[in-house]
């Protein structure tokens, strides 16, 4: 479910795939994305789930929900640039 008020632009589903592959899907799916877009992300439990959170995160993006799916996680990420115009 989808907050009110808040869009899903894009989905992608990595489960299955191997790490760092899924990491590096999700990585390039945000970048074809604009800023404050909003990709839905299904991932697998265990080291998916503990680590591409914390890369995106790390990228300057915002992990919005992260919640049980019928297999894995999803997650909602809006999309962020880590460098600010002036």
């Amino acid at each position: 479910m989808v907050p009110q008020g808040l869009r899903v632009d894009q989905t992608l589903d990595v489960r299955g795939v191997e790490r760092p592959a899924s990491y590096r899907q999700a990585v390039d799916r945000l970048n074809q994305m604009a800023e404050n877009e909003v990709l839905e992300l299904y991932v697998d439990e265990g080291e998916p789930l503990n680590t591409i959170p914390f890369g995106l995160r790390a990228e300057g993006h915002e992990i919005l929900i992260s919640e049980p799916a019928t297999q894995g996680v999803r997650l909602l990420v809006r999309k962020r640039d880590l460098i600010q115009d002036s």
